[in-house]
């Protein structure tokens, strides 16, 4: 692994964690290095408060992620002086930011999502990519949408693309990405109890629903339109309805809210794997084969990565992924993932 910060190489450094994200617009990191206060440069470079840019390549030298310095922790002692860093990636600081009170009014009339989303980006020179997937929702106007003064950024742009069921993420160079992920690529990898450190499984049955339905009062200009629809998950064995209600976009977007609502919930279900070793060309948004029957996975499913943890030392090394069913971010009804049980049941 190669840490850079302002594009120079840091030498020696420990305790590296990197945590990369599908379902957020920024990853996080935190490493320890070798700090001298004599050398002018490390003076520079770990100077606090400075925001300085951090870019972390694996061992194939592939970029995996761009980011900024947020936090230093200093130590003295009878060792060597090691400065503990940690920060997100570029686009993290639209979590923390307002929309700057220069750049008013809150407003917009008759712009596209794209127009918007560009904007406020460009206010703080973060790139923005929109993928073909979602090229036609992003590209649709919006008659009106406003944020609220104390809405972050990275708040406002959330609303308006759970609405069309849009996912907003991130990319290795720390651009904000907009686009739906493949649900049909081929699995990258296979796990079983055999091939993993550990394996775990949790179904919270508390947040999830038999069916969601969205409502919305119809607009003037769109009388007649249905403002209610309804979305299942049939993974549920019981009747357990809930509402929503949409509170800004156009009337047609009740369906997509629906779905959107649904896929929120399936981050209920998730399953957790540790591996003792880095598995670097693993990244959020990859298709795996889950098979182990102790985690009440008695089919061969599949599940989309949510997260990858990245962490080593001098004394060990180890990936973490967090597992969720694809359809936590396409909307699409999900599979059966218990029916090979129950069919099995049914014949004994």
């Amino acid at each position: 692994m190669i840490i850079k910060i302002n594009g120079r190489n840091i030498d020696f450094f420990t305790g590296v964690s990197i945590q990369l994200k599908l379902d957020s617009i920024a990853s996080v990191f935190q490493f320890k290095a070798r700090f001298n206060p004599e050398n002018d440069d490390h003076k520079e470079i770990f100077k606090p408060l400075q925001f300085h840019k951090v870019e972390i390549f694996n061992n194939d030298k592939v970029l995996i992620f761009t980011g900024t310095i947020l936090n230093h922790s200093f130590e003295s002692n009878s060792g060597t002086n090691l400065v503990a860093v940690s920060g997100y990636s570029l686009s993290g600081i639209l979590e923390d930011c307002t929309i700057p009170v220069s750049h008013y009014p809150l407003q917009s009339d008759g712009r596209s999502l794209k127009d918007i989303a560009q904007r406020l980006c460009g206010l703080f020179s973060i790139g923005l990519v929109i993928d073909s997937s979602v090229a036609n929702d992003v590209n649709r106007s919006y008659k009106k949408t406003t944020a609220s003064p104390t809405d972050t950024i990275k708040g406002y742009l959330a609303k308006l693309t759970s609405q069309r069921n849009i996912l907003l993420s991130h990319d290795a160079k720390g651009r904000v990405v907009m686009f739906k992920p493949n649900d049909q690529s081929k699995p990258k990898y296979f796990f079983n109890k055999d091939n993993t450190l550990s394996m775990s499984s949790s179904y919270n049955g508390q947040s999830l629903h038999s069916e969601i339905n969205v409502v919305r009062q119809p607009s003037s200009d769109n009388a007649g339109v249905s403002t209610v629809d309804k979305t299942v998950n049939p993974l549920i064995a019981k009747y357990r309805p809930t509402t929503k209600v949409l509170s800004s976009g156009e009337d047609t977007d009740t369906k997509k809210a629906a779905d959107n609502e649904l896929a929120s919930e399936l981050e209920a279900i998730q399953v957790k794997v540790e591996l003792s070793y880095l598995l670097e060309d693993i990244m959020p948004g990859d298709i795996v084969n889950i098979h182990n029957h102790e985690i009440y996975s008695f089919a061969y499913s599949r599940y989309m990565v949510k997260d990858v943890s990245f962490s080593y030392d001098e004394k060990s090394d180890k990936t973490s992924l967090s597992l969720v069913l694809p359809e936590t971010y396409t909307g699409k009804t999900p599979r059966n993932i218990l029916f090979y049980y129950e069919s099995h049941k049914r014949h004994n």
